[in-house]
């Protein structure tokens, strides 16, 4: 299958972002077991076999429009570079919902990470969202650094998720794509205010 052939989002002379199906589950799957960094500091321990085909077909357990398993690959190669799950109209019509951001280790510090997210939020705004949302484990500094970076902001911690590593809570944060800020999102994602359960 080639895959260069299926654009999800806007990409640009190096790399191309194309939506993943259960068939390619395999190359992905190849992908996470060569970049297990993320999994090693979440989890304690390198991606399991059969997780890449969760990160393609697994739902999430809220309201939502659609979700999306998208690859990165190399726009002359086709080798992957990086991993994006969305969701979008997540609780709420106005949220695009990243899922796993995972940008393959030899592509660390290339700037990559914000050229596919800059894509990411572009698409959102196309596709008439409000807000990004996300959630990143409390301890995954890389991470936590370049979310700031991004613009995101803290609307709340979760404790207690089902995560193997060291810590177990989260960041949910948020990042306003126009006008409607922290107490409207609050106001339409009840589940992100500090208070709820």
């Amino acid at each position: 299958m080639d895959l260069l052939r299926r654009e999800f989002f806007v990409s640009n002379d190096r790399w191309v972002a194309v939506p993943l199906g259960a068939d390619d589950a395999p190359a992905l799957q190849d992908f996470l077991d060569a970049n297990p960094l993320y999994s090693q500091i979440v989890n304690g321990r390198p991606f399991r076999p059969g997780e890449a085909l969760e990160e393609i077909t697994d739902v999430p357990p809220f309201a939502h429009r659609q979700a999306h398993a998208v690859a990165v690959l190399d726009r002359a190669s086709g080798a992957w570079q990086g991993f994006v799950s969305l969701v979008d109209g997540l609780i709420d019509p106005g949220v695009c919902h990243i899922g796993l951001f995972l940008v393959g280790s030899a592509w660390h510090g290339t700037g990559l990470a914000t050229e596919v997210y800059t894509a990411v939020e572009q698409r959102a705004r196309i596709s008439g969202a409000r807000w990004m949302r996300l959630g990143v484990v409390v301890g995954n500094v890389r991470a936590e650094r370049f979310w700031r970076r991004m613009g995101f902001d803290e609307v709340r911690q979760r404790h207690g998720q089902p995560y193997e590593g060291p810590s177990t809570s989260v960041r949910v944060l948020f990042k306003p794509l126009g006008a409607a800020g922290r107490s409207e999102y609050l106001a339409c994602v009840e589940r992100d205010r500090p208070d709820s359960p």
